[in-house]
């Protein structure tokens, strides 16, 4: 399958997998939608908010650059010496993301430290997957030849990661109000 192919299958179907489950998820659960946001009040609440249209702004120019920018033989590199590494950290980022809103809706629900675990574990899989994929990506010069596009791809998939990482795995579980 070609690298294009597989990075497009992974994101759609990983996408319709985060979206729709948090659509689902706060359809059903609608009285967990002010417990979700933890111990972020007030002003932070739209700093995190910009910051998510900010990283989902980020993935998408990424994923453009992949789908429509890329070279056909992939993005081997250094890192990880198959042409689909990106379609691979794609495809756990997509997963543990679409952990996250069920585990933590759960854990709000049962209390149980186990829930807990399972989504703060989703929420740094997501940013080390992020992480690698950053590298792959400054780690594969040739992987997308235009120059402009490959720094379009790389502070797009940079900005995701500083935020999943900060506000979503540090800043977000630290101040998670567990009362």
């Amino acid at each position: 399958m070609s690298v294009v192919r597989s990075f497009l299958i992974v994101n759609v179907v990983g996408g319709v997998a985060v979206l729709g489950g948090y659509a689902g998820f706060l359809s059903v659960f609608p009285e967990q939608r002010a417990s979700l946001w933890g111990g972020i009040e007030g002003g932070w609440q739209s700093v995190f908010v910009i910051s998510m249209f900010g990283a989902a702004a980020g993935y998408l120019i990424f994923t453009y650059c992949v789908l429509f920018r890329s070279a056909p033989y992939g993005f081997s590199s250094r890192l990880m010496k198959s042409k689909h590494s990106v379609s691979t950290f794609s495809s756990i980022f997509l997963g543990a993301a679409a952990v996250w809103m069920p585990a933590t809706i759960t854990y709000l629900d049962t209390g149980s430290l186990a829930w807990w675990i399972i989504a703060v574990a989703s929420l740094w899989i997501t940013a080390l997957t992020l992480a690698a994929m950053t590298a792959i990506v400054v780690l594969s010069p040739f992987s997308i030849p235009s120059p402009f596009a490959r720094i379009m791809a790389i502070v797009g998939i940079s900005y995701i990661t500083f935020h999943c990482l900060l506000f979503d795995a540090i800043v977000w579980v630290s101040l998670f109000n567990h009362a």
